[in-house]
């Protein structure tokens, strides 16, 4: 038999810390999969300069996978076990405002009531940053309260970009990790098919029973796609399976 290609993985909540709703996912554009099955080896040297016996000691499952099509809620299973909520955070960048003559010259943002935090103002004809302050405004400062921003009356009718973040509870969903205990986090088992050359309409393929992950790895490139790639190990459940090959032909 030959394996061409990555097959298909799949995910399974199986134990320790769970979300709510644990739910088993396969992971979509794969970009590879490695799992890695080791073990040491204990040498008994005397005094001649080969070993007199070799024995295996400690063995270990290990590996890693690529998924380069994101869903958060497979973090959430399998990695944090922690809280997700329907609704984001919009990072606003460089909304567009010219700093007006009336009205104290304030500029409230677009999303005025569900701003939340200050990222920062730049002068839209130079690109430089004002500094925010907390008291007097003067060319080059401004404040800002709840979303509405201040400047400086010297600064009237120049062109501004805010910066900020607001909420936005209509769409998409948050995964918060949070401060945990030593030992928190989910257990999943792990399903790998290899369908290339199998003698059936059943794959070839590899089964792990309890996982933990690792690290999550969010690499960004600047003229490539986020892969996300994500490390985990094996180890053996209460029935002392760690993991089991499966092959309809050879």
């Amino acid at each position: 038999m030959f394996q061409y290609g990555i097959g298909g993985l799949f995910v399974n909540p199986v134990g320790g810390n769970q979300p709510v709703n644990p739910t088993p996912y396969e992971l979509l554009t794969i970009m590879d999969v490695s799992v890695d099955i080791s073990q040491e080896l204990k040498e008994l040297v005397g005094q001649n300069k080969f070993p007199d016996d070799i024995a295996p000691g400690q063995m270990k499952v290990s590996g890693k996978f690529s998924a380069a099509r994101i869903d958060i809620s497979q973090y959430n299973n399998i990695f944090f076990a922690d809280t997700a909520a329907t609704g984001v955070k919009q990072i606003v960048k460089d909304e567009s405002h010219s700093i007006p003559s009336t009205g104290g010259y304030t500029i409230p943002v677009t999303n005025l009531a569900t701003f939340i935090v200050d990222l920062g103002v730049r002068y839209y004809s130079t690109g430089a940053a004002l500094t925010r302050t907390t008291g007097a405004v003067t060319t080059g400062l401004y404040s800002v309260s709840s979303g509405t921003y201040t400047f400086a009356a010297a600064d009237e009718g120049l062109g501004v970009l805010i910066s900020y973040v607001s909420t936005d509870a209509t769409v998409g969903k948050t995964v918060q990790f949070n401060q945990q205990l030593m030992g928190y986090g989910p257990v999943f088992e792990l399903w790998l098919t290899e369908p290339y050359q199998s003698t059936s309409s059943v794959p070839n393929g590899l089964h792990l029973y309890c996982c933990r992950l690792s690290k999550l790895g969010q690499a960004l490139k600047n003229t490539d796609y986020l892969k996300p790639e994500l490390d985990f190990s094996a180890f053996a459940n209460a029935a002392g399976q760690v993991g089991e090959f499966f092959q309809t032909g050879l």
